[in-house]
């Protein structure tokens, strides 16, 4: 019976990192491709967004 429940445990565990990392992956990568279009599209707004300072 213990073992059972370890099992599940383990499993949800598991299955909550693979699915969490699924999540972080897909908002990070939308995020990153709508910077490149915005960034293909106008520069300055890009760099204003992300906070971009230039040379100094």
């Amino acid at each position: 019976m213990f073992t059972q429940v370890l099992g599940f445990f383990i499993f949800v565990f598991i299955f909550g990192m693979g699915f969490s990392m699924l999540i972080f992956l897909g908002l990070f990568v939308g995020y990153w491709l709508t910077l490149i279009g915005i960034e293909s599209i106008s520069p300055k707004l890009a760099h204003k967004m992300i906070g971009y300072k230039g040379e100094e």
